[in-house]
């Protein structure tokens, strides 16, 4: 931030305390004074509004019909199929064309598509450690279950080691690409009820894997949630 632009906030400061001593006024959302709605405030209403314009939008590819899968040591829920065109649409944006705001509102009709959870945390699938994409997907996604759900997002999850990418591989190749040692947590999670959540179901074994290192550091995981499954079964 160059020196002028500071002396312009500084300015600004100064010019809306001595407003305020003459025409009172503050920000009724967070008490600042000045403006009514500060400008913070304004931008959080209209990313907001962002986000419920969104969320009512994708609410339509949202059918209800819960995938269910049960693997050998999670059971994973997904909300849609991978393979639907509105849904590959969707997905796309999220994951390619770097569309991170749509990530909550998705977040959000995920949860409302499960109906509630018996999780008290959710911690988010990390990324690669060797990703390109700017941002974890599956972060944003857990941010709106959160927020719908009330409880508590944990982001403590790490990668271990770089690995290929699993969608690079075969089905056995799949398997032994990873493994529960290829996480790390930053906070104890010892007895912590989660589930944890990720973006796409595919062979399940990021989640077997992932599943098993949160047992091993002595969270009780109830479930997965994906966003999508690439089966229907």
């Amino acid at each position: 931030m160059s020196l002028y632009t500071l002396r312009v906030m500084r300015f600004r400061r100064i010019a809306e305390y001595f407003l305020h001593l003459i025409w009172p006024s503050s920000c009724e959302i967070c008490g600042r004074i000045g403006a009514n709605p500060c400008e913070n405030c304004q931008r959080e209403i209209i990313r907001r509004e962002i986000e419920a314009s969104n969320a009512r939008s994708f609410a339509r590819i949202f059918t209800g019909d819960i995938i269910t899968r049960h693997f050998e040591n999670v059971t994973v829920y997904s909300s849609l199929f991978h393979h639907d065109p509105s849904v590959k649409k969707v997905i796309h944006m999220f994951k390619e064309e770097g569309r991170k705001e749509i990530g909550h509102p998705l977040g959000v009709c995920m949860a409302k598509s499960f109906g509630e959870t018996e999780a008290d945390y959710i911690i988010p699938a990390p990324l690669r450690m060797n990703s390109e994409r700017k941002y974890n997907q599956t972060l944003e996604l857990a941010r709106g279950m959160c927020d719908y759900w009330g409880v508590e997002l944990l982001d403590v999850s790490k990668r271990t080691r770089e690995r290929p990418h699993q969608m690079s591989l075969g089905g056995r190749e799949r398997r032994n690409n990873i493994a529960p040692d290829d996480f790390m947590f930053t906070r104890d999670i010892r007895g912590l009820r989660v589930a944890l959540v990720d973006d796409v179901c595919t062979t399940g074994y990021t989640l077997i894997a992932f599943s098993e290192a949160c047992r091993l550091a002595g969270a009780e995981v109830i479930c997965a949630y994906t966003l999508s499954s690439t089966t229907r079964v």
